[in-house]
């Protein structure tokens, strides 16, 4: 059974007492958004870009490992460094402060992503194409 053929259907004026009869008070939803709608769906935007690039990351791993794409020196090197300075107990800002004690950590994500985005969407447009 199709699921919109149970769906009831509302008489044209059955709300007309919710709309306001002043028209300095009406207002158009179609084309007014307000900011915080903008932000927050530009934001998901911005997560949704980490997640497909370290995605991206651990297929450029794993295709690296399998032999079928020779990973550049320079990403295996950045990455190699934010690890060990990630399970390192040596912090610059120690972790046993709350909140601010991974801030260095995220930033040091943050800068080695900046600096191996251009090796990684190289190996997108590989993936792409073979």
């Amino acid at each position: 059974m199709d699921k919109t053929s149970n769906i009831r259907a509302k008489k044209v004026g059955s709300n007309l007492k919710e709309f306001k009869a002043d028209n300095k008070e009406a207002y158009d939803i179609d084309t007014d958004f307000s900011e915080g709608l903008e932000d927050t769906n530009y934001l998901t935007g911005n997560f949704r870009k980490i997640w497909d690039y370290l995605g991206l990351l651990f297929s450029m791993l794993a295709d690296s490992f399998n032999r079928k794409y020779p990973a550049p020196k320079k990403t295996v090197v950045v990455m190699a460094v934010t690890l060990v300075y990630l399970v390192s107990p040596v912090d610059f800002i120690p972790d046993l402060i709350p909140l601010l004690g991974f801030a260095d950590d995220i930033a040091l994500i943050v800068f080695a992503f900046s600096l191996i985005k251009e090796d990684l969407d190289n190996y997108r447009a590989w993936k792409m194409s073979y």
